[in-house]
């Protein structure tokens, strides 16, 4: 968008925060445009249902997290336009919102056009920090059997997040493992073993509950699950027991991961991304500027210390997709 578009785009947030027109008709057309959006990010991809699986049953239902955004199909069919209404009333307002700006535009005049459009909203008082927490499980198992082509595999570990660690380093290294482990199982069972088509390795660093370290991977034509399983525990133990097994890996993944922030800063929309979301989970927007810092501080020591304390196997909750064909 053009910089002399801005006051006209806060204009129509402000307007939109206050003065949401519902009708039946919008709902019913809207409704079925969900339900799509579902139906091709979830229903047709069964490696999207084994994700929101692996989240059912590595989370508590009374927590956050559990739930899928998009809601279930069963929810989205049955939403009432005084639901919405509802839903509407009580979360729009200025003290739940949080404007993010980026671009070739004064500071001065972004602040003064916020209180213009947006000062005279009175704050909703029924809006308050939230107690709701997400309580991590851990043991459970879920076996799928739907219409795919390839077998797929998740683990999930519980793990804090950079907001609720209490060591803040803690989520650094759970960050770091992820990316050397990644790599490393990558080269390992893919290229050197091709025991595996494919690997990936997931950690959450900034959610504002306690979240998850994932492992999930796709055995080659012919390779069980429990043997890939087992040489991925094999890797994680040398890891443990041997840090400078990853010293080489350490060190270029710090190296990309620096290349990969500076290039990344070329981007409004990835500033944009960051500095909202780090306001939002209250986090502070310094944490943007402080990762590749934090990251280059930590030791192949630390890594194998943290892979033994958090990846424990026997405690982990997995979902296994059992492919049925596609016919």
């Amino acid at each position: 968008m053009h910089k002399s578009k801005l006051e006209l785009a806060i204009k129509m947030e402000a307007d939109r925060m206050r003065n949401l027109t519902f009708s039946n008709r919008e709902l019913t057309k809207e409704r079925q445009v969900v339900i799509e959006e579902r139906r091709m990010r979830v229903e047709d991809k069964p490696n999207s249902k084994v994700y929101e699986n692996l989240r059912l049953i590595s989370f508590d239902k009374k927590g956050a997290y559990h739930s899928p955004v998009i809601g279930f199909q069963q929810d989205i069919e049955t939403y009432s336009l005084n639901d919405l209404r509802v839903w509407y009333e009580k979360y729009y307002a200025p003290n739940n919102a949080t404007l993010v700006v980026v671009g070739d535009v004064n500071p001065v005049e972004v602040v003064a056009l916020a209180k213009q459009y947006f000062g005279d909203y009175a704050f909703n008082p029924n809006i308050k920090p939230s107690d709701r927490t997400a309580t991590t499980l851990k043991g459970n198992s879920k076996v799928l059997k739907l219409k795919a082509e390839l077998p797929f595999y998740v683990l999930s570990f519980p793990a804090p997040s950079l907001k609720t660690a209490t060591d803040k380093s803690t989520p650094y290294k759970l960050e770091m493992l992820a990316y050397v482990l990644d790599n490393g199982l990558s080269k390992s069972l893919i290229r050197n073993q091709q025991i595996a088509s494919s690997i990936g390795v997931g950690y959450r660093l900034y959610d504002k509950y306690d979240t998850l370290f994932t492992l999930s991977f796709i055995p080659a034509n012919g390779v069980s699950n429990d043997t890939v399983l087992k040489a991925i525990k094999t890797q994680v133990d040398e890891l443990i027991n041997n840090p400078d097994f990853i010293q080489g890996e350490l060190s270029r993944t710090k190296a990309q991961l620096e290349a990969d922030f500076i290039f990344e800063q070329d981007q409004i929309s990835t500033q944009s991304y960051y500095l909202g979301m780090l306001s939002t989970v209250g986090l502070g927007i310094d944490k943007m500027f402080t990762y590749v810092d934090n990251m280059n501080s930590i030791s192949a020591t630390e890594v194998s210390a943290i892979a033994k304390h958090y990846l424990n196997f026997d405690d982990a909750n997995s979902v296994e997709l059992i492919p049925q064909g596609v016919k």
